[in-house]
């Protein structure tokens, strides 16, 4: 999420300039670009035969991040990466669908001028699913490129606002607090400066200083060698030593900043932070995800989590979950985490983020650009929360296009997931958030 993206790399109304950027930047993909920017992972051909041609093929040098391979990867993540299942519960939970078919007409502004129609914006944003929710029902569905209702798909930094989830829960049941110094729970990483002398809460909201860049375009930064490190990316000359825990106790502060002074994204720390929740529960993200919201909701889908080399937990992006299980999951966040008269969710973790972080530390750090300034945004527990007026939501998004956007004052909610070409981009960003308040107008004024 809020990635550096190349300057000449674009989505939406900008058709086909990812396409050579990519094949410049790898030389290697010109037998599966299409002349349609926006085709599906069939119509391009990808990982058809036995085996298929040269390519058509995906694997870890293409998977995660590259068009148009993500196009097909994004639903066969754990063909590609070691996974771990998120256990369901003994039966399905039936899901009420009742289709509000004018959403299809509706006009969404673009980030810059005009509007298009709700299917254009779909493909223009390389939608894959989009479902709507109020709190008891779907009121909208849309698939496309090969998704269906029960069909996992990576949900990359989604996957921090459950992490923040169970840190803040930890909370709620005492088993943690926010003001303890990392070292105090992970002894571990006392010799890393950028976490030794940084409070859990400091972490959890991500103003812990780091030197660290989240530039996705940039074979040299931080998030590359992140990467190379879990084994979901090539590192050159072989195998990178170590595993992600050996990796986070090398990380060192930013001097440029204090701890506690500006917001700053950078995927680490959320598996810190989980590395603190499952040391303070004693429980791994998967079983507590299953145990404490996908088993009650009675999910369908095959929900997994993608693992590093060594099989440790990736927290910050290796969420796997099919559309209508997200679905459930915001219905129970739009209903103050109640299920059937069962609290699965505290009240008051719920109101934390509603509330939010702090929106001068957000202004003040690197993000605060495009769709995201105008300081009506601040990050708390992992989760982005909106500020604007009539307009505020919570919200967990991935980059490539994942959201889950709640808009609790209205009672409705958004998942969206996509195969966007490029992890993130102003323009897109700005588009999505316009299509969403225009459907959120839609139905609640009728």
């Amino acid at each position: 999420m809020a990635a550096a993206t190349p300057a000449t790399v674009t989505t939406g109304s900008c058709g086909s300039s990812w396409i050579d950027f990519f094949a410049r930047r790898r030389g290697v993909y010109d037998s599966a670009v299409s002349d349609d920017p926006y085709a599906t992972a069939q119509d391009l051909g990808l990982m058809v035969g036995f085996p298929p041609p040269p390519g058509k093929r995906v694997d870890r040098s293409n998977a995660l991040m590259t068009p148009p391979y993500n196009r097909w990867s994004y639903q066969h993540m754990r063909t590609i990466y070691p996974s771990a299942p998120v256990r369901n519960g003994a039966s399905v939970r039936p899901i009420e669908v009742d289709i509000d078919s004018r959403i299809t007409d509706l006009a969404v502004p673009r980030p810059d001028t005009g509007v298009a129609g709700f299917p254009d914006f779909l493909r223009e944003t390389y939608t894959d699913s989009l479902l709507v929710v109020t709190a008891d029902r779907v009121v909208y569905e849309h698939y496309a490129n090969g998704m269906h209702a029960a069909q996992p798909h990576q949900m990359m930094s989604v996957t921090k606002s459950f992490a923040g989830l169970f840190a803040l829960i930890a909370v709620a049941d005492g088993l943690l607090d926010e003001s303890w110094p990392v070292p105090e729970v992970i002894p571990e990483l006392a010799a890393s400066t950028a976490f030794a002398q940084a409070t859990v809460g400091q972490v959890m909201d991500m103003v812990n200083s780091m030197d660290f860049s989240e530039d996705y375009a940039d074979p040299s930064s931080g998030i590359t060698r992140y990467g190379q490190v879990i084994g979901w990316l090539e590192a050159p000359g072989g195998e990178v030593p170590g595993g992600l825990y050996d990796f986070l106790g090398t990380l060192a502060k930013d001097p440029a900043h204090e701890h506690g002074d500006i917001f700053s994204y950078q995927t680490p720390k959320t598996d810190v932070v989980n590395w603190i929740t499952n040391r303070a529960t004693g429980r791994s993200f998967q079983d507590q995800m299953s145990d404490a919201l996908w088993s009650p909701l009675g999910t369908e889908a095959d929900t997994y989590v993608l693992l590093d080399r060594h099989g440790t937990l990736v927290a910050g992006g290796g969420l796997n979950a099919g559309p209508r299980d997200l679905a459930r999951f915001a219905m129970l966040m739009l209903n103050d985490g109640v299920l059937d008269g069962r609290q699965l969710v505290p009240a008051a973790v719920i109101d934390t983020l509603d509330i939010g972080g702090s929106r001068e530390k957000f202004s003040r750090g690197p993000e605060a650009v495009g769709a995201w300034a105008g300081g009506d945004w601040s990050y708390r527990a992992q989760w982005w929360i909106r500020h604007t007026p009539d307009r505020e939501a919570i919200s967990a998004i991935g980059v490539h296009g994942q959201w889950i956007y709640l808009d609790r004052r209205r009672g409705i909610g958004i998942v969206k997931q996509s195969s966007q070409p490029v992890s993130s981009d102003p323009d897109t960003d700005q588009f999505v958030l316009n299509a969403f308040d225009v459907v959120i107008d839609h139905l609640t004024r009728g």
